[in-house]
């Protein structure tokens, strides 16, 4: 099973009257592929569960995670930072 990061991107009112706003947010389980998805009034943001697994035994965590650290875990995955090289020669990134 893979693990999915759902927020909420705009308010709503559920049907038993329970007002949601854009920003909640909620972690969970899902057989979906990896990706990013639009979802009802939001985004889930879903990574395979074998990565959430291997994050949590690096963190030699021994018990079961929180809902906050799946949610990093999750963030982390998408928020990878990425280190450009740029050459001397590369004359497009410079400006004169």
């Amino acid at each position: 099973m893979n693990w999915f990061l759902y927020i909420v991107t705009e308010d709503f009112t559920e049907e038993n009257g329970k007002i949601t706003k854009a920003g909640e947010a909620g972690v969970g389980q899902c057989s979906m592929a990896p990706g990013i998805v639009d979802a009802f009034h939001g985004i889930m943001y879903i990574v395979p569960g074998n990565y959430v697994r291997d994050q949590v035994r690096e963190k030699k965590t021994t018990s079961h995670p929180s809902a906050g650290a799946i949610r990093k875990i999750i963030e982390d995955y998408y928020n990878k930072k990425e280190v450009i090289e740029i050459s001397l020669e590369d004359k497009s990134f410079f400006i004169d």
